[in-house]
């Protein structure tokens, strides 16, 4: 079977994601294997300020490529991504399962492991919000991008009240990880991180879909305008909305920094920087890059991680170290799933 090969013009979204899961794991190495002193320093909170991109970056990339199409997907091409999206939200509960038994994991889990396999991290927010994203599509026809837009501004706006409102504690703890960190240890909750996925929709229809001037000019002009309606609303809000919990301000001014960011990503895309084809694999397969690099750094249910032992025993110059050690590993990976993928899509599909 051929390999499919995607448009150029979408290149600059692979190597997008890639930068983003290659900061994703940079982060999660120095948050992990950093000792208490070396996390107390400036370099490291400086670091912090990029880091606290990447998610956001992953969910607005996905609802990037889902704005793309210009009608709504087909039946069966609708049933192959609701497929495609329910096993990376399975995916999500995996990683953070207390027992390789289900049965021992609903009968002997403590309430704390309870909340931590319910949590709601970025592989579920962004499963969660696509296929709502689907689901829309299909019940507003060629109007779901302008319905997108309404809700993710719904979701920006209820944000705070949902947060305030301690409706989380009141119902199922399932449902009540998807609002707020209150009921679970949620790192993504739907309000307000779901904005970035609704957001991601409308950018890909609107910027995907033009040529790569009118791209530039647009992606430059609303950047700097969610950059400058983020600053006055944070100046708002300031003392009556955590900034960096349920504050609209905090995702305004994500999603112009995004903006700019790809913006800068496609300009080197289309020049060929080298590393570029580089990132656009990692981006490709953030998955596999997802998955692995929490498997070394932490284990799972079948036992813990090759680095768990070395958690907040290194300096930046040890935690550099495993970095540099891992990105080969992760690359190759991605490079080898993906050569299986291509060669053997069926056996893949059966694999996964």
């Amino acid at each position: 079977m051929a390999t499919r090969h995607r448009a150029p013009r979408e290149l600059y979204i692979d190597v997008f994601r890639g930068l983003m899961a290659l900061v994703m794991v940079q982060g999660h190495v120095f948050d992990t294997l950093l000792t208490p002193l070396a996390r107390s320093q400036d370099l490291y909170r400086f670091q912090q300020i990029f880091h606290g991109s990447t998610a956001p970056g992953f969910l607005f990339a996905s609802g990037f490529v889902a704005g793309l199409p210009r009608a709504p997907l087909s039946l069966r091409a609708s049933l192959r991504r609701a497929r495609r999206l329910l096993f990376v939200w399975g995916v999500g509960y995996v990683l953070t399962l207390p027992y390789f038994s289900l049965w021992k994991t609903l009968t002997q889990a403590t309430p704390a492991q309870e909340a931590a396999a319910l949590a709601c991290h970025a592989l579920q927010v962004i499963a969660a919000s696509q296929l709502f994203v689907l689901l829309l599509q299909w019940v507003a026809g060629r109007r779901w991008v302008g319905w997108a837009g309404f809700l993710a501004l719904l979701i920006l706006a209820g944000s705070p009240w949902v947060w305030a409102s301690g409706l989380s504690g009141r119902v199922p703890l399932a449902l009540g990880a998807y609002l707020d960190w209150r009921a679970a240890p949620s790192q993504y909750p739907v309000f307000p991180f779901a904005a970035f996925v609704l957001c991601g929709t409308v950018a890909g229809s609107a910027l995907g879909r033009v040529d790569y001037a009118r791209r530039k000019r647009r992606s430059i002009s609303w950047g700097l305008g969610l950059l400058a309606g983020g600053f006055l609303l944070a100046l708002a809000l300031s003392g009556r909305v955590d900034f960096w919990g349920p504050s609209p301000a905090y995702v305004l001014l994500r999603l112009a920094g995004l903006l700019l960011l790809l913006r800068l990503v496609e300009s080197g895309t289309s020049r060929e920087l080298p590393g570029t084809r580089a990132l656009a694999l990692l981006g490709h397969e953030t998955l596999l890059v997802y998955v692995l690099h929490l498997v070394l750094l932490f284990g799972g249910i079948l036992g813990p991680g090759p680095l768990l032992s070395y958690a907040g025993r290194l300096g930046f110059g040890g935690s550099g170290l495993v970095l540099l050690l891992m990105l080969p590993v992760l690359f190759l990976a991605a490079w080898a799933w993906h050569r299986v993928k291509a060669r053997s899509p069926h056996e893949a599909t059966l694999a996964l």
